[in-house]
């Protein structure tokens, strides 16, 4: 689902006599009454918002503190990067830590006062740790978990930063992987956590799609191969199912590197994209959709999804058009799909509600040139 910070400005909405109306003191002069102005409605947002370079570290930088907020000590080695995130249940989180020398480790993080947690590595280790009150020490703004592992009897020391653990699934989890043959670069996703979601919650994504969630990773990941391979032709792959973005301000920067390096979008028979996906499937050129089956409707296939978003208390469709959240997203579009682009975002407002979803249809394609290849 998308997210927006919104920028709340409180404005004084000026009539003929002024906003400082509440004066006392008279002049003793007749004044004339003046008829309230209703301000016009505007109809479409602006494409007026400056994407720049201090806009992104200021956003990179604020999102580092995530990156930076959980870290573990085992067995001789300090995980001290926070590669991926999940919320597999309120209070309750898998992240996928690193170490200087790049081995990763998943961790099962659990809040519970009695909760046991578990660190995970394919075919290493699979482990549990009591981590719950009496095993913590916290102060203001963090806490330190210490504990023995059950199985290998090793000491483990968990700390996390207590507000960033609220929003650390914000930073996505879908990894990308960037492979070149012949200067063609096809960057394929992939859901971070697929071993542990099949080894350790019996879920191999076969009874229900598992959705990945694009974030300030996705934004890291994409910079990174598009430094190595500057020049080259490229393709971004969504092979995998992408349930949208946790991290819309970081998101509208990734697409702007898709359309920067002039990527192609694929989605194959296998994968789908939805709300921030579909963005990001927005700035290739050609946009191409491997039918899932090719005996049914596009829509059917539920691979290309958009809906409207909301910001807790209001949908978009009931905030002005104004306001700073809608023209970043009228800039974006107006920027990955030109003059359509306005028209195209205003549909995925109207297509459905922000906990909704809509599937698009060929029609609802022809009608903006989404879709510029169907295979």
């Amino acid at each position: 689902m998308k997210t927006f910070k919104l920028l709340l400005v409180a404005a004084c909405v000026a009539s003929v006599s002024g906003c400082n109306s509440g004066s006392s003191k008279s002049t003793g002069q007749k004044t004339t009454p003046t008829k309230s102005v209703t301000p016009t409605k505007v109809e479409r947002p602006a494409a007026d918002h400056t994407f720049s370079n201090t806009e992104l570290e200021a956003l990179l930088t604020e999102r580092n503190q995530i990156l930076t907020s959980v870290k573990m000590s085992f067995e001789g080695k300090s995980y001290n990067q926070v590669q991926y995130a999940e919320e597999l249940d309120e209070g309750q989180w898998v992240i996928k830590l690193q170490s200087s020398d790049a081995s990763t480790v998943d961790l099962w993080l659990s809040n519970a006062d009695d909760g046991d947690c578990l660190i995970y590595r394919p075919s290493v280790i699979t482990d549990i740790f009591k981590c719950g009150e009496s095993t913590r020490t916290s102060s203001d703004d963090s806490t330190v978990i210490q504990s023995t592992t059950q199985n290998r009897k090793s000491n483990i020391q968990v700390e996390f930063q207590t507000d960033a653990l609220k929003h650390i699934s914000s930073i996505g989890n879908t990894e990308l992987t960037a492979s070149n043959k012949d200067n063609k670069v096809t960057i394929n996703t992939t859901f971070a956590f697929n071993e542990f979601f099949r080894e350790i919650l019996n879920n191999d994504g076969s009874k229900e799609r598992i959705n990945a969630t694009l974030g300030v990773t996705t934004y890291l990941q994409m910079k990174d191969i598009t430094s190595r391979f500057e020049g080259s032709e490229m393709i971004l792959s969504f092979s995998t199912h992408i349930g949208g973005s946790a991290d819309d301000d970081i998101n509208m920067y990734t697409g702007l590197l898709i359309k920067d390096n002039k990527m192609a979008t694929h989605v194959t028979r296998t994968g789908s994209v939805f709300s921030g996906g579909t963005d990001l499937f927005a700035a290739g050129n050609p946009r191409i959709l491997q039918k899932a089956s090719d005996t049914i409707a596009i829509e059917s296939n539920k691979q290309i999804g958009v809906h409207s978003w909301g910001n807790g208390e209001k949908t978009a469709l009931d905030i002005p058009f104004t306001d700073v959240s809608h023209r970043k997203q009228a800039t974006y579009f107006n920027k990955v799909l030109g003059q359509q682009g306005i028209d195209f975002y205003i549909f995925t407002l109207k297509s459905a509600p922000f906990n909704g979803g809509h599937w698009i249809t060929q029609a609802d394609s022809d009608k903006y040139n989404f879709i510029t290849v169907i295979e």
